[in-house]
């Protein structure tokens, strides 16, 4: 069935005033100014955009991945994001881990919105992020290898500070695996060490990140962070959590991002967690080991998107960073912006950005 679509249709660098997008079979086969021969056209008030893409996402309102896989995708496809990875946190036990990874290959296999997984440790600092102090864990090769195997592996993140994550590296990008590094207090040093492995991503920046303390700084000086040696380098994507408040991130450290490493490089997310109860607030805190822990977020793509509109970035900046960015960051080349060839995730927004409709 063919349908086309009128709007001012948001492109990769450029909107497209009062332009029209053909769909056929779930497929992008025109993109233009030209009114194609079509019976079945629909006129939109407002913008159309990509699909959101969410590379980082643990749970769908009071729902973890690990609880009901397929709740959490249909909640979050409502929000408009028509492809995301389903994230699994530090401490879910090995074998239960790898019955999640079969449900995710399942819901891959039947076509849904889930389109992998993503793996947020085991192996990152223990003491860095939340649930922090437990015992550290090292890689084990044939527990990693496992999961390596289960296929549906898209992104892992992982702290070069630890022994033997530069294999595990090494193997994950052998294996069509996105490397991640987050959780981390790596040195400048380690971090060029994990980027020579293959490290690709940078899970959401500015949280749960440290400082290692090199014995040559002076006094009142300050040592390289590993935010910092992260944005010194050249082929990185770096995730962002952007909450309404932007607790996770201040908007002048996004800006800062934005100026360090450019719009191109940076991967909007939700890293929601299941509810903490504060229905009023889109982040969680929760009661931690060591006091107030910040836990991921309540949020969807859509509130994303809007945040960063109200943030000041305009449509096209705005579309990068919640699709086309996150397309080439974890390799789904055949989405992520509205162009022929391309599959036809497609959302209707009004002119503030707020989902109207997914197409």
């Amino acid at each position: 069935m063919q349908i086309v679509y009128k709007g001012d249709i948001v492109l990769k660098d450029e909107v497209l005033y009062g332009g029209y997008v053909c769909v056929e079979n779930g497929v992008i086969t025109y993109v233009g100014k030209q009114k194609p021969n079509c019976d079945c056209m629909q006129n939109l008030e407002g913008y159309i955009i990509p699909g959101f893409i969410d590379i980082h996402c643990h749970a769908g309102a009071t729902c973890a991945t690990d609880e009901d896989p397929y709740k959490v995708a249909e909640y979050h496809k409502e929000h408009g994001t028509t492809s995301m990875l389903l994230t699994y946190y530090r401490k879910i036990p090995h074998d239960k881990l790898l019955d999640c990874l079969g449900q995710v290959k399942k819901m891959v296999d039947e076509g849904s919105n889930v389109v992998g997984a993503h793996l947020e440790g085991p192996i990152v600092n223990a003491n860095l992020g939340a649930g922090m102090g437990y015992l550290q864990d090292y890689p084990e090769k044939e527990k990693y290898t496992a999961y390596i195997n289960s296929g549906v592996v898209k992104q892992w993140t992982s702290a070069p500070e630890i022994d033997g994550v530069l294999e595990m590296i090494k193997d994950m990008k052998n294996a069509g695996i996105a490397p991640a590094i987050g959780h981390s207090k790596a040195s400048y040093k380690q971090v060029v060490e994990a980027c020579k492995a293959g490290a690709k991503i940078v899970t959401h920046i500015f949280d749960a990140t440290g400082t290692t303390k090199d014995k040559s700084t002076m006094l009142g000086t300050q040592d390289v962070s590993f935010d910092e040696a992260c944005m010194l380098m050249d082929d990185l994507f770096y995730e962002v959590i952007c909450d309404k408040n932007w607790v996770h991130v201040k908007k002048e450290k996004l800006a800062l991002l934005v100026k360090t490493v450019g719009i191109d490089k940076i991967v909007a997310i939700t890293d929601s967690f299941t509810s903490d109860g504060n229905e009023e607030s889109d982040i969680n805190v929760y009661e931690g080991k060591f006091g107030l822990e910040l836990t991921g977020s309540k949020l969807t793509m859509d509130g994303v998107c809007v945040n960063l509109f109200n943030a000041g970035y305009t449509p096209i900046e705005v579309s990068k960073m919640t699709s086309y960015n996150a397309s080439r960051a974890i390799g789904l080349l055949d989405r992520g912006e509205i162009a022929v060839g391309k599959k036809a995730d497609l959302l209707h927004v009004d002119s503030n950005m707020k989902l109207i409709k997914v197409l």
